[in-house]
């Protein structure tokens, strides 16, 4: 029989992908007042068959855990492995000494998703992947949407939109401030058609958005969600996550990215916002990403703050994507909340500055969060 001694801490995430990594038969979990509740949504994601026990110790009471540990090994027999990833240094120290003396493999899973066996620090790539909904059940955190699929259309779509903003301005400004004014941001007050004075117009039929100036097309979106991509600036928010799925298929394990994800509301928390436009997975950790194809306010850098504490967890990261520049005192609000900020510079750059984006991930994800 195979027994994995687990250290709980703040992040149950390791604890779990070592239990789905090697495949235990008992594991015995070593918690405190604080952790214990922490470690029940990982029992929803295992094989029944997977039995646990647990065991109070105190975070810093190093004879106890080395009894806790002792008495394990007296009480089951078989092949013992320690699972070191979490806990304080008081906790991993008593219990890898436990491990030495009985000859037991003790290791530490990475946020780059290998294992090192701290006998000989020797690293290996795990073989297991932690998919997205594991990773959200784990913090606690349920589904109630999301899209993992985006069409060739819905990309070619948004492009178009992208160009006609570029090189319509003034146009693209003129229908907008009548979707804000006139519709108060609601599609379903959008009319089926309106002429401005100069003859510009826009006409929509069942999502399908048309517009002209002087009976010359200018924007012609023949699909059924045109009229959201364009007047909910969901077109950001698509090529975002286009640019994103190029990005996972460049890795050697493809992580999964969703869009217009969707979450359980938290009645305690019913200010937080319940969505994120796009979500990745870097190994173990997700990455949160929310775009804005206009303005960027501080309540905007606040709403993305609140949406990786609330259903990611400490190990998440959080990603403010726009298209415009953001104003400089926002860029150090980003900083002081570790949230990472995707923008150009200047707006000369933010035609192209979508195409870096897969180069930019490559650096965010091969940073490492202490």
């Amino acid at each position: 029989m195979k027994h994995h001694i687990i250290l709980i801490g703040k992040d149950v995430t390791s604890a779990y992908h070592g239990v789905k990594e090697f495949g235990p038969d008992f594991i015995h979990l070593l918690y405190t007042n604080e952790t214990r509740n922490l470690a029940q949504p990982m029992f929803s994601l295992l094989p029944a068959s997977i039995r646990h026990k647990f065991y109070l110790i105190g975070a810093y009471d190093a004879e106890r855990i080395k009894n806790v540990c002792h008495k394990i090994h007296q009480n089951f027999s078989g092949e013992f492995a320690y699972n070191l990833s979490e806990g304080t240094k008081i906790m991993a120290f008593s219990a890898f000494s436990v491990a030495k003396k009985h000859n037991a493999f003790p290791f530490y899973i990475t946020q780059r998703g290998e294992v090192v066996n701290l006998d000989t620090f020797e690293r290996f790539p795990v073989h297991s992947i932690l998919e997205n909904e594991e990773i959200l059940l784990l913090n606690g955190s349920k589904i109630s949407a999301y899209d993992d699929h985006l069409s060739d259309v819905e990309i070619k779509s948004a492009k178009d939109i992208k160009r006609f903003i570029e090189e319509h301005k003034q146009e693209h400004s003129r229908i907008q401030k009548y979707f804000d004014s006139h519709c108060h941001r609601l599609l379903n007050r959008l009319p089926e058609k309106h002429t401005f004075s100069d003859q510009l117009s826009f006409a929509q039929d069942n999502g399908e958005l048309l517009i002209t100036l002087k009976d010359k097309i200018l924007l012609d979106i023949p699909f059924p969600n045109g009229c959201m991509l364009y007047f909910e600036g969901r077109w950001w928010e698509t090529l975002v996550a286009a640019k994103a799925r190029e990005w996972s298929k460049r890795q050697t394990i493809i992580p999964e990215v969703w869009q217009s994800v969707v979450f359980h509301s938290d009645s305690e928390r019913p200010q937080t916002k319940n969505e994120v436009d796009v979500l990745l997975n870097n190994e173990q950790k997700l990455i949160f990403i929310e775009c804005k194809s206009g303005q960027v306010t501080q309540n905007d850098v606040y709403k993305v703050d609140a949406v990786r504490e609330t259903y990611g967890g400490d190990i998440s990261q959080a990603i403010l994507a726009s298209y415009y520049p953001v104003d400089a005192s926002l860029h150090e609000k980003c900083r002081d909340l570790q949230i990472e900020l995707f923008a150009p510079s200047h707006s000369s750059e933010r035609i192209h500055y979508i195409d870096t984006l897969p180069e930019w991930l490559d650096k965010l994800a091969g940073r490492i969060h202490i």
